[in-house]
């Protein structure tokens, strides 16, 4: 089904509770679905209700006219009630054919009062009409019918009943103000109906646009998620060869400028891998292709690791990078490629915009959490970036050495990434001093954590360094 035809019904109108024939069949196979499970509840209602008549009847009739009302309720009402429950709950008849016979039921229903009626008339009781009234409200709005259905059951009942008013030998007069308060309870009752069809249909139509948007949105995503697949693989290959071909080109033989010139093409290969990798990972993480798997480990191995994954890079730009303070033994609730990705972004950051020498490493224990913290001695952060700097596309200007300014997502992945670790993180500088940058996760040594790392969360493969 497109949109388009939705749209266009929407815009169109249905005052004659009827689609065009794209939306129709559906809305009816919907609408006699919903009916069999409102039957189940409404039946079981109407022969508690009934019963309760008979018990009345028995109760405030005259014998020989009891007799008859129970036998009515009793061998036509009751049953046909019954039957509608029972079918309710089994798979034949169809939703289709079932809305009819729950129709055929209420009008059954109706007949037996008609009848009830018409045994009173006979025996000059004065049995009142309020039991046809109750009978319209019944069907139009308890019983749910379809307009159409309810409002030509309901005009045969009202059609039995004057009938059955003048064959008894009532006056017109008496006749007609009866059949006037009976007309008007009608009235309101189809009001009612067509009010409430007309609702269920304009939920109905409101329901099949948010099903197909979302399956527009679900196949938008998969060709997303397949593009940026294919894309971080037949983008990186390319970028791939050539840092091994400038890698092998810059050994021994060749003169100062024509390594200058390698190297910086070294450089800016190892730029561009990394503003692909974040346009990539940004894109991964709005598609929900990446989340965390946690588990529990040391944290020192790890920053030590980090270190001798920058020292090239960081050594190309006159850069130190160390762990200054890592307390032996502390463990993390984490996902380790996320964190290692989450510290890298920091260090690649600080190497390449802080304008300084030196990125220090340290963490301390802070409660439930352990904070680590990545501090340059730079120029120090302008502060009017400080509270939008994790933010997508929010560049500081970079003050390294021959290095492009980035893409500015650098910082958002690390807020992104941290977050799917239920982490924090934050900045802290002031010019002239540097920068810190920190991030909070949980700490493996408290009992809060104790549960939580048995059950680590699955997870499509982490982002990883290029």
């Amino acid at each position: 089904m497109d949109t388009q035809i939705i749209r266009v019904q929407q815009s169109a109108g249905f005052r004659r509770l009827r689609f065009g024939p794209e939306l129709e069949p559906g809305y009816r196979g919907l609408r006699a679905a919903a009916i069999r499970d409102r039957a189940r509840l409404v039946s079981a209602a109407a022969l508690l209700i009934f019963g309760i008549f008979v018990l009345l009847d028995l109760a405030t009739l005259p014998p020989d006219l009891a007799r008859v009302t129970v036998t009515i309720r009793l061998s036509v009402t009751c049953p046909v009630i019954a039957l509608v429950w029972w079918l309710s709950y089994g798979q034949w008849p169809n939703d289709r054919v079932f809305e009819h016979l729950y129709t055929l039921a209420y009008l059954a229903g109706g007949l037996s009062v008609v009848a009830i009626i018409a045994a009173a008339r006979l025996r000059d009781f004065p049995l009142p009409y309020e039991g046809m009234l109750l009978m319209l409200m019944f069907g139009y709005f308890a019983m749910g019918l379809p307009f159409f259905g309810a409002t030509f059951a309901s005009v045969l009942i009202i059609a039995s009943y004057l009938v059955t008013e003048l064959a008894t030998g009532r006056t017109p007069g008496v006749v007609m103000a009866n059949h006037f308060f009976v007309l008007t309870a009608n009235s309101i009752g189809m009001m009612g109906a067509w009010l409430s069809e007309y609702r269920h249909r304009a939920h109905f139509l409101d329901q099949q646009l948010l099903d197909q948007l979302h399956q527009a949105s679900a196949e938008e995503s998969e060709r997303k998620s397949h593009l940026i697949t294919v894309a971080s693989h037949d983008l990186r290959q390319p970028l791939n060869v050539i840092g091994l071909t400038l890698q092998n080109l810059s050994g021994d033989g060749l003169t100062t400028d024509q390594l200058n010139l390698v190297q910086r093409l070294q450089r800016t290969v190892s730029h561009f891998q990394r503003l692909l990798g974040n346009v990539l990972d940004i894109s991964r993480i709005n598609e929900g292709m990446i989340r965390p798997e946690n588990d529990v480990f040391e944290l020192e191995p790890l920053l030590k690791q980090l270190v001798e994954l920058t020292e090239d890079h960081a050594a190309v730009q006159g850069f130190h990078v160390f762990v200054a303070d890592c307390t032996a033994g502390t463990r993390v609730v984490a996902d380790p490629q996320l964190l290692s990705r989450v510290l890298q972004n920091l260090i690649v950051n600080a190497v390449d915009h802080s304008g300084g020498d030196q990125v220090r490493l340290s963490t301390r224990r802070m409660g439930m959490m352990v904070r680590i913290r990545v501090h340059d001695n730079g120029t120090g952060l302008n502060e009017s970036l400080q509270g939008t700097v994790f933010q997508p596309f929010v560049r500081g200007g970079g003050k390294g050495r021959n290095i492009s300014a980035g893409l500015g997502l650098g910082l958002a992945i690390v807020k992104e990434l941290t977050g799917m670790m239920n982490g924090d993180c934050g900045a802290r500088s002031r010019p002239g001093t540097g920068t810190t940058f920190w991030i909070d996760v949980v700490s493996a040594d408290t009992p809060a954590t104790t549960n939580a790392t048995t059950l680590p969360t699955k997870s499509n493969p982490s982002v990883g360094p290029d």
